[in-house]
């Protein structure tokens, strides 16, 4: 692999991150440094490192794809909430599943907790399972099970787009 400076910066932002980010947060994380950069290329550098063995693909979120640099054995726990993921580095005694599964080649082993992370507890109106939105219109923020058609405040249509503050 040739290393642009695109692909180069995208090696520097996951050096010692423990965001567990993925392709599209990446993507706009360096997106404005590098307007050439495209998706693709982000996704392309993610699959040569997780082939040569530099970076781990973690399946801890259905809805996003999620890459870990740090190879030191650890598990997981994430936010039912917020989708933060936290690391855990104690070691976890976990059975010898060669056991149950005899015919089975295992190639990794992980825990994955699901918890509401303390920021998550705290809050009042705690509703699982809904996003926020916000609308590009007017900036307000609604927080709705499934992606509304239509913003409550301004009134505007299809403006409305999942708000992940950029601290998560």
């Amino acid at each position: 692999m040739k290393w642009t400076p695109q692909r180069l910066a995208i090696l520097k932002y996951l050096e010692g991150n423990k965001e567990h980010p993925s392709a599209e947060e990446i993507y706009a994380a360096l997106s404005k440094d590098f307007p050439t950069m495209s998706v693709a290329t982000v996704y392309n550098v993610l699959e040569f490192l997780k082939k040569t063995g530099k970076l781990k693909e973690i399946y801890i979120d259905p809805e996003r794809r999620r890459f870990d640099p740090d190879l030191t054995e650890h598990h997981h726990a994430i936010c039912i909430k917020c989708k933060k993921v936290f690391d855990i580095y104690k070691k976890v005694k976990l059975p010898d599943l060669k056991e149950y599964l005899p015919d089975f080649q295992i190639f990794d082993i992980s825990l994955q907790v699901q918890v509401l992370c303390p920021k998550c507890k705290k809050e009042k109106d705690l509703k699982l399972g809904h996003k926020k939105y916000q609308c590009s219109i007017c900036g307000s923020i609604r927080t709705a099970k499934h992606k509304p058609q239509r913003c409550t405040a301004c009134g505007s249509r299809g403006n409305l787009k999942e708000y992940r503050p950029q601290n998560q």
